[in-house]
């Protein structure tokens, strides 16, 4: 290799450390909330087998998911009152 192609290398191995550092807690963030996401897809699929047999239930879809992964118990009690006080 010529000297060229090992300085463009090292430079961008470089600026890859420095973006990969940038990146690290606004990607460890989005890793928090699609696991709370999971989690409350999970929560909601439970509470409707639950619910069901008395005939309550929420709907299982994204939007509802990231609401109750954001703001957690208050986002249950607004899914629940968009969905029976509207």
């Amino acid at each position: 290799m010529d000297l060229n192609a090992l300085l463009g290398i090292a430079v961008a191995g470089v600026v890859l450390a420095y973006l990969m550092r940038a990146l690290k807690g606004p990607l460890a963030g989005l890793g928090k909330i699609a696991l709370r996401t999971l989690v409350a897809f999970s929560g909601i699929w439970a509470f409707n087998v639950v619910a069901g047999l008395f005939g309550i239930h929420l709907g299982l879809n994204i939007v509802s998911a990231l609401t109750i992964a954001v703001l957690g118990l208050p986002g249950i009690a607004l899914l629940f009152a968009v969905k029976y006080l509207l």
